[in-house]
């Protein structure tokens, strides 16, 4: 609906504009008492705004309208590198405009907002003369989008990555180029003596203590399950991990916790279940020598 009300008032602004003062008007209203911003960019013969609702110096800051009019680089200077692209697939053609544009722009007080953009563009003689859009503030959905998505990544008892976290670390890793990767695999050799004899508040409160000391060493750190723990140590030294394991050990002893570890180590691999097998296998047998 925000794509076609756009489509057919930008069209019909670019047309009209310089022919009829009323057409103005009534457009120049109708932006005015909208929240969201509109616009009108031409392209051809030269960049530049042909409509600027004021809803912009709401959004950015103001002045922000008076300054895109004066220079057409200002929305350039403003949006977020990494949205750049975004940016120039719209004035090009490049893109899909069925779909809306997220992007982020760089209020006057230097902090980035999220938007949503519907554009369309405008043809003449087959070229793209100008494009028009509504663009909407998206930062408080998108701030809960990955409120959301963060919880799904989280353990609820332990606040540590869940094993949905590490699946998805998983997929990361195959897509992307081999590294030098180190696993830290832990389990509790008690929990079920505690769960049997005080209860399973008394063994909550062991996982998220053993939670606590696993996060002083790595942020990598994932519950899978139970009282199955990973640290996934990306990119350092066999030794670096090894010296991670020998103080995990002294740290669990100092707090009299009774842990098994095991470890594995590759250099440039992307294998993560591989590895996590191996750090499996072997600290189960430390919890088998554990218990002779």
């Amino acid at each position: 609906m925000i794509g076609a009300v756009c489509t057919l008032l930008g069209r019909f602004m670019f047309q009209k504009m310089n022919r009829s003062s009323s057409v103005q008007s009534t457009i120049a209203t109708f932006g005015k008492h909208s929240k969201d911003i509109m616009y009108i960019f031409e392209v051809r013969p030269v960049y530049r705004f042909r409509y600027i609702s004021p809803a912009l110096d709401e959004h950015i800051g103001p002045g922000t309208v008076e300054a895109s009019y004066a220079d057409p680089s200002d929305c350039f200077d403003r949006i977020h590198p990494d949205d750049v692209e975004i940016l120039m697939s719209k004035i090009s053609g490049n893109c899909n405009y069925d779909e809306p544009f997220p992007q982020r722009w760089r209020t006057n007080d230097g902090t980035y907002i999220w938007f949503e953009e519907y554009t369309t563009p405008i043809y003449e003689n087959g070229e793209i003369v100008a494009v028009q859009g509504v663009i909407r503030n998206m930062d408080a959905a998108k701030a809960k989008q990955l409120e959301l998505e963060q919880m799904c990544q989280r353990d609820s008892l332990t606040g540590l990555y869940n094993r949905h976290a590490f699946d998805g670390l998983v997929a990361e890793l195959q897509d992307g180029p081999p590294l030098d990767l180190g696993v830290v695999t832990l389990d509790l050799n008690d929990l079920k003596q505690v769960n049997d004899r005080f209860g399973h508040v008394a063994g909550d409160a062991l996982l998220e203590q053993t939670a606590l000391c696993l996060s002083r060493f790595s942020q990598d750190t994932f519950r899978l399950g139970g009282d199955e723990f990973v640290i996934v140590c990306r990119q350092k030294t066999e030794q670096a991990v090894f010296e991670m394991v020998k103080k995990l050990r002294h740290d669990f002893t100092r707090h009299e916790l009774s842990v098994s570890l095991g470890s594995a180590y590759e250099t440039g691999t992307a294998d993560l279940p591989g590895l996590l097998r191996q750090a499996d296998r072997a600290m189960y047998q430390e919890k088998q020598r554990t218990k002779t």
